[in-house]
């Protein structure tokens, strides 16, 4: 193949794996696990301890970051870093069971799980690259020693967890019972009673509004209001008054030829046999072969039918043919007889660090460089997006200094400067900007000024820049009855609704479990009855969601009374109606499938009582310790910074 050649300045070097045991052999030294506890100190406290080995928060922040990837937000660092830690605890902790108990794992079960957990790196069982490897997992942060303290510890806790879960046993009771659940079918009708079908009969009078609001004033508040303006330099409109003349372009043409100059390239097709690893002997056959080949390309043979049949490189399929390539993209002794070639022309036996290769050049592209014409195009899009940014940010900068200078006069210098002017003469924190909508960076901005003074510039979305300009601020206050009365009379009715609409439900359930005829209370609220369709666990029901909600009724009997349940924002009283019963002739053709899918389970569930009961047993030994303290300050300082 193509890369196989390359030298590795330009490109990363293909390197041939040797066999499985040499690779074990080369990984012996990465094998021995790290349990350096490193050093804590007031800025680096001990998290945890598990058998002795401290968790420190230095060491649980790289590896959150290392394993997350810097995904999470910082707003709920509180949430998952602590669950974080948690689960290094508890995996330490079994960890340490596991080899308290005896369990190892050999070099040899180390190796075939990380060939298992990275079979890209191991064509064949083989590795391919050891830098290669190396180089991918540094990428993610990892290293090898990571890898293989993480295979060994998997092959140990896999040990001992087959110990313990080997025993998980699937009754026949168990498989029918998980299949009637999945087909068992049912029928229900329903009254939903919705909030809103009791506004009309949740009208406070208006000495009820004053009462509640006399009674808890403190609770009704005016929030602070800024007056601000915001000046926008928009870069579309910037670039529109750009224009790049063909001396201009010359100009850049001409001061960076280097960039348009082609450099020589070869195409060229080759036959190799490897001789890596091969003996003297056998090196010997193999430079007799490769002169037969050639003799036989000199009298006419196919190259391509040969290079199919002969060549031990993976271009072989494409009839040996390599495509084009430059100076320096290949090995020395390759490079060299390439492209001293001229096209159609054979080479002689080239021998390189891989091999004997027949080499011919199929064509032949001199060094040149691109006409000004060619490259005008493509140059002029890079000198106006250059010449645009170049004057944004000027503009950006002299529109700043000048409002600094002048904060009253925005108007007038948004007019200069061809940017837009917004004014926002009573606004709260997080109100919409129009044209710009919500903007965390200008009300963060807002929050630190005083009156009159002006902020740094604001980069926006769609390439814009924006100062603003605070006019006035009106600190919060105490709420007149006058301007929250509609607010309290709104909450009030929505509470009043949604009691009104709960103690209905209440109502009708009671009436239909003493035998009432569910059309008839239905009619006494004004309300519609649902009769769903036939419907499984898994299934959804017409206008209620996922039967998930309604999981009880599958255990009901036909006449059951279900509710009041609370379902999307609604109270619904339900009615079982019908109830089919799985078709059980048809269990033994998803019997398998179902042993497979309750042994998982099972296997789940025991383990994570497995984990739990060791946590706790080493938690009551003393051989774990967790300090929440240190936790909580950790994740408190992260989301200060």
């Amino acid at each position: 193949m193509f890369d196989l050649f390359r030298s590795s300045d330009k490109v990363k070097k293909y390197v041939l794996g040797g066999l499985l045991t040499l690779v074990a052999l080369s990984m012996v030294t990465y094998l021995i696990p790290n349990y350096s506890t490193g050093t804590t100190t007031s800025d680096n406290p001990v998290l945890a301890e598990v058998g002795g080995r401290k968790i420190t928060a230095l060491e649980a922040q790289q590896l959150f970051q290392k394993y997350s990837q810097g995904r999470i937000p910082p707003n709920l660092l509180e949430i998952y870093l602590p669950q974080f830690v948690e689960q290094m605890v508890s995996e330490r902790a079994a960890l340490y069971e596991a080899n308290r108990l005896g369990f190892t794992a050999t070099d040899d079960e180390a190796l075939a799980s990380i060939v298992a957990n990275y079979p890209q790196y191991f064509p064949n069982g083989t590795l391919a690259s050891k830098d290669q490897f190396e180089a991918a997992l540094a990428q993610q942060g990892i290293t090898l020693q990571d890898v293989v303290d993480e295979a060994r510890n998997q092959v140990i806790l896999r040990k001992m967890q087959s110990a313990v879960l080997g025993s998980v046993v699937v009754t026949p009771k168990d498989i029918e019972n998980e299949y009637r659940k999945k087909y068992e079918k049912l029928r229900i009708q329903y009254i939903a009673f919705p909030p809103a079908k009791f506004l009309d009969k949740a009208k406070p009078t208006d000495e009820e509004v004053r009462k509640v609001y006399d009674s808890s004033k403190a609770n009704f508040t005016q929030p602070a209001r800024t007056a601000y303006q915001v000046v926008v330099l928009d870069q579309e409109k910037v670039a529109a008054t750009i224009n790049v003349t063909d001396e201009q372009l010359r100009t850049a043409y001409s001061s960076s030829l280097d960039n348009f100059r082609m450099p020589e390239t070869v195409h060229a097709r080759h036959i190799l046999l490897k001789t890596e690893g091969k003996s003297d002997a056998e090196k010997k056959a193999l430079k007799a072969k490769a002169e037969d080949l050639l003799k036989q390309l000199k009298n006419g043979a196919d190259f391509a039918e040969l290079a199919k049949k002969n060549s031990d490189d993976g271009s072989k399929d494409q009839g040996g043919d390599l495509g084009s390539f430059t100076h320096g993209q290949m090995v020395a002794e390759f490079d060299s007889a390439a492209f001293a070639l001229k096209p159609k022309e054979l080479s002689g036996v080239v021998t390189s660090q891989y091999g004997y290769h027949i080499i011919q050049v199929l064509d032949k592209e001199p060094a040149k460089l691109k006409p000004f014409e060619e490259v005008k195009d493509a140059l002029a899009k890079e000198v106006r997006a250059q010449a645009v940014t170049d004057k944004m940010q000027m503009l950006g900068d002299q529109m700043h200094a000048d409002l600094v200078k002048s904060p009253k006069s925005a108007a007038e210098i948004a007019k200069k400067y061809g940017a837009d002017l917004i004014a926002m003469p009573s606004a709260v924190p997080g109100e919409a900007i129009p044209g710009l909508g919500v903007n965390p960076e200008i009300d963060s901005s807002l929050a630190s000024m005083k009156p009159d003074e002006v902020s740094s510039q604001v980069i926006l979305p769609n390439n814009r820049i924006a100062v603003v300009i605070l006019n006035s601020r009106t600190p919060g206050r105490p709420a007149e009855f006058s301007e929250v009365q509609a607010q309290i009379r709104e909450k009030m009715v929505n509470d009043k609704a949604a009691q009104l609409a709960a103690d209905s439900a209440k109502d009708a359930a009671e009436r239909l479990k003493k035998g009432e005829d569910i059309a008839k209370v239905a009619k006494s609220f004004q309300l519609d009855i649902t009769t769903s369709s036939s419907f499984g666990r898994a299934d959804s029901i017409d206008g209620l969601g996922p039967a998930a909600a309604l999981a009880d009724a599958f255990d009901a009997q036909v006449g059951a009374v279900l509710g009041p349940l609370p379902i999307q924002g609604r109270n619904i009283v339900a009615k079982v109606t019908e109830k089919t019963d799985a078709d059980m002739a048809a269990l033994p053709v998803e019997h398998d499938t179902l042993l497979a899918q309750l042994k998982q389970k099972k296997i789940s569930e025991r383990n994570s009582l497995l984990m739990d009961g060791i946590l706790a047993k080493l938690t009551a030994e003393g051989k774990v310790t967790v300090n929440q303290k240190e936790i909580q300050s950790m994740v408190a300082s992260l989301r200060q910074k």
